[in-house]
């Protein structure tokens, strides 16, 4: 369930990343061209716990692929590409992640910013610079009641993935200055 609940998270990465267009046609034209480059910290406070889990990496994202790297506190990684999601084992390898091959629709309807698409998969509300998403899903809905995904500048600075459990995952992102 935790790697089910980490592609979730690249997901709305990719989501997030095309937020930082103005318009479709911008985001098109970034995912198509450029290379998506930032740092994040992600804290995992989970209910009936003081203190969250804190982990944090670099992740990368063109039009094909999602590389998401945690750094820390114990090093992982996770590619998304070509329809798959693949996780590195303790090999160093990167092999399928069983199960994620029916949320291949979803990453498409993401990367191509498909609102009509999203708008089936989620009610969207906006709320000052920030979207509120709480999926309709019958998956989804067991796992989330909803994301909320904010904006400042143009570029996302975080999401936040609340838990019917109460516990909640909240997800920084920097990106470094481009040259």
């Amino acid at each position: 369930m935790t790697m089910f609940k980490l592609f979730i998270t690249s997901v709305l990465l990719l989501f997030c990343s095309a937020l930082q267009a103005n318009t479709v046609s911008q985001v098109n034209t970034t995912l198509k061209a450029d290379i998506v480059t930032g740092e994040f910290k992600q804290y995992k406070q989970l209910a009936g716990f003081a203190s969250p889990f804190v982990s944090s990496g670099v992740f990368s994202l063109n039009a094909k692929k999602l590389v998401w790297q945690v750094e820390q506190p114990v090093r992982s990684a996770l590619i998304v590409e070509n329809g798959q999601v693949l996780v590195e084992n303790a090999k160093g390898e990167f092999v399928p992640q069983p199960g994620s091959e029916q949320f291949v629709g979803l990453l498409t309807d993401l990367l191509s910013v498909d609102m009509s698409a999203l708008a089936t998969r989620f009610s969207i509300k906006a709320q000052n610079n920030c979207l509120q998403l709480t999926p309709k899903e019958a998956l989804l809905q067991q796992l989330f009641s909803h994301f909320t995904l904010c904006e400042s500048d143009k570029t996302v600075h975080s999401i936040i993935l609340y838990e019917h459990s109460g516990s909640k995952t909240t997800i920084e992102f920097s990106y470094p200055e481009q040259p």
